[in-house]
């Protein structure tokens, strides 16, 4: 008696790899926009956190001033003063240092970030703000937080983020 020996054939049809092409596709188109929504909310805590700083170094700067007898908030201009991209401004604490306003509320950056600070300020209260344009589309991202002075108090507002992932 002989005996037919089967030969088991291994590998993938086409069809099934199709299918395995389709739903890797499905996670990519899923996935993608996921991670890059991830990215530019994670770039976003810079500008946050360097408002909190901002805002703090206006509040100590006013009231080291008002000892002296002055009542005005620091008014400092736009730094970088190149407008905000896609990459990253590079680290010049000197461009910082050397700005009297800035150096007044105590606030440089000594690494490379994406947002424009600014924190114009004046007898009535000043704003801090960052500005940012993280995918170089032209449309800028905004956060900011004010402080008031009013009946011999500073009153202070929340962050207000205007296109946040822009």
């Amino acid at each position: 008696m002989k005996r037919s020996i089967k030969r088991l054939m291994a590998g993938f049809t086409l069809v099934e790899l199709m299918i395995v092409v389709v739903i890797l596709g499905i996670l990519a188109a899923v996935a993608i926009p996921a991670f890059t929504r991830y990215v530019k909310r994670s770039k976003t805590s810079e500008a946050q956190g360097n408002i909190a700083k901002i805002y703090q170094g206006q509040l100590t700067y006013y009231q080291r001033n008002l000892e002296r007898g002055g009542t005005l908030f620091v008014n400092a201009s736009a730094l970088p003063a190149t407008a905000p991209g896609s990459a990253k401004f590079p680290a010049n604490v000197d461009q910082w240092n050397a700005n009297s306003d800035w150096a007044n509320i105590g606030f440089s950056l000594d690494s490379a970030h994406y947002y424009q600070y600014t924190s114009p300020g004046g007898a009535t209260g000043f704003t801090a703000r960052a500005t940012g344009n993280l995918d170089g589309d032209g449309t800028y991202s905004t956060f900011e937080r004010t402080g008031t002075y009013a009946n011999g108090e500073i009153q202070g507002s929340q962050i207000i983020i205007t296109n946040e992932l822009e």
